[in-house]
C-alpha cells in the first residue's frame, strides 16, 4: 500500500475513536456557548473534505479511477427509479415540512425526540445555512464517496458482497457514536442501505443525493422546532452523557 492509502485506513480506523474521545468535550462547549455551534459544523465539513482530497491524490496516482469507486452516471433503469424516487421523497419532505412549520401541535413531540442531539441542531438562520446547505451536502457526497465507493471497492477484494455491506456499514456507523450506541445502528442499517442502492444502481449519485435530503431534511424539521425554543430543551442533552 502506498502512504495515502495508510492514511485512509488510519481515517477509518482512528476516526471513530477520536470523535468518542473529543465529543463530550464539544457538547459541554457548545451547550454552555451557542455560538460555537457553525464552528463545530465547519470543523466536521472539513473533517470529512480532507480525506476525500487524500482520496483524490490517490486516485491521480494509481489505478483507481472515479467509475471504480461509484463516480459515474449510468442511463439505466436502475438509476432512473432511483431519481423518480428521490424526486417523489423530496416532494413528499416539502410537504412535511410545510406542514410541520405550520401547525405547532407535534413540536414538542419532536423536540423530545431530538433531544439527544440537540445540542448540535440548528436553532437560527445562520445554523441552519451552514448545517443544511454546508454540512448535509458535504456528508452525502463525501460519506458515499468514502465509505460506499472507496471502501466497499477496496473490501471487495478481500470478502464477499454480503460481508463488503455488513464491514463497510458498520465503520460507516461507528463516528456517529456522539449519538448513541443505539444510533451506531441505526446509522450502520442507513449504510448498508445506501450500500445496497449503489450496487442496485452501480453508481453514487442516487446514494449521494438521497445521503444529502435525508441529512438536510433532519436538519430543517430540527431549525423548524427549536427554532422559536427559548434553549431550556438544551438541559435534556445533559444527561445522556452515558450514551
Amino acid at each position: 500500500m502506498t502512504y495515502l492509502e495508510y492514511l485512509l485506513w488510519g481515517y477509518f480506523i482512528l476516526n471513530p475513536l477520536y470523535i468518542f474521545l473529543t465529543y463530550k468535550k464539544e457538547k459541554q462547549n457548545v451547550i454552555a456557548q451557542p455560538s460555537l455551534r457553525v464552528g463545530l459544523y465547519v470543523s466536521w465539513m472539513l473533517h470529512l473534505i480532507l480525506p476525500v482530497i487524500v482520496l483524490m491524490v490517490l486516485i491521480n496516482q494509481t489505478a483507481i479511477s472515479l467509475e471504480s469507486i461509484g463516480l459515474k452516471w449510468q442511463m439505466d433503469l436502475a438509476n432512473l427509479l432511483g431519481i423518480v424516487a428521490v424526486l417523489a421523497l423530496c416532494g413528499y419532505f416539502l410537504f412535511s415540512l410545510k406542514q410541520l412549520k405550520n401547525n405547532t401541535t407535534e413540536h414538542s413531540t419532536i423536540r423530545k425526540q431530538l433531544a439527544y442531539i440537540r445540542w448540535m441542531t440548528p436553532s437560527n438562520s445562520r445554523e441552519a445555512r451552514y448545517f443544511i446547505l454546508g454540512l448535509s451536502i458535504t456528508a452525502g457526497i463525501c460519506e458515499e464517496i468514502l465509505f460506499r465507493g472507496y471502501l466497499m471497492q477496496v473490501l471487495g477484494g478481500y470478502f464477499p458482497t454480503y460481508m463488503v455491506v455488513i464491514i463497510s456499514s458498520l465503520v460507516f456507523g461507528l463516528p456517529h457514536i456522539y449519538q448513541g450506541p443505539i444510533h451506531i445502528l441505526r446509522t450502520a442499517i442507513l449504510g448498508a442501505t445506501m450500500a445496497l442502492i449503489y450496487l442496485f444502481t452501480d453508481s453514487l449519485i442516487v446514494p449521494i443525493i438521497l445521503h444529502a435530503l435525508l441529512d438536510m431534511y433532519g436538519g430543517a424539521m430540527a431549525y423548524i422546532v427549536f427554532s422559536n425554543d427559548s434553549g431550556q430543551h438544551l438541559d435534556e442533552t445533559l444527561p445522556s452523557e452515558s450514551h
